[in-house]
């Protein structure tokens, strides 16, 4: 019973190792069971959770697609239209995103990274983590620019609710700061 209950707990701390990142778009599920599309709700590195009507039994072996990309692995869990799979190799979560998410996360963790500076305080280490994994390659001026109207156009819809404005006037500014310095430091780097 207690080497059980010990390999569960290990169990649990490595499906939690990887940040997870949400997500609703389908994907495609082939098995020895079936074969069909599948909403994907997260991803992480090691694993995914999908959701279906009719998914393949625990144990099962599938592959995972959605356009170019794939992964294989194994069904760990499942509970009702929803099942867990562990792949067999890491995969980049990063690259299963939606183009507009992966875009929308670049901005969570720039700010999630500069935002403890206004605050007083060292970024978090999930900040840290997440901003390593981010694409190696280089940014352009093109790509500043658009997290910058980004950030414009979240402050703008923010400033619109008086609640927000009421609450966090001061944190907005962050967002303008951000902008402003995405722009500067954009304008330094070639076009291309």
């Amino acid at each position: 019973m207690e080497n059980s209950l010990a390999l569960r707990d290990i169990s649990q701390a490595y499906q939690r190792a990887h940040q997870r990142k949400a997500m609703f778009v389908t994907a495609n599920l082939s098995s020895a069971a079936m074969t069909g599309n599948v909403r994907l709700r997260n991803i992480s590195d090691s694993g995914a959770l999908i959701e279906a009507d009719t998914l393949p039994p625990v144990g099962e072996r599938v592959k995972l697609r959605k356009g170019e990309l794939s992964a294989t692995g194994t069904i760990v869990r499942r509970e009702g239209k929803q099942a867990g799979i562990r792949f067999e190799r890491p995969v980049d979560a990063i690259d299963w995103l939606p183009n507009k998410a992966r875009s929308q996360l670049m901005v969570d963790i720039a700010f999630e990274t500069i935002k403890p500076r206004f605050e007083g305080g060292p970024p978090t280490a999930n900040a840290r983590a997440e901003t390593l994994a981010l694409p190696s390659s280089p940014a352009t001026r093109d790509e500043l620019e658009g997290i910058a109207d980004m950030l414009d156009a979240l402050a703008d819809r923010m400033s619109e609710d008086p609640v927000i404005i009421a609450s966090y006037l001061d944190k907005l500014q962050v967002l303008d700061i951000a902008s402003q310095k995405l722009r500067k430091v954009g304008r330094n780097l070639p076009k291309r």
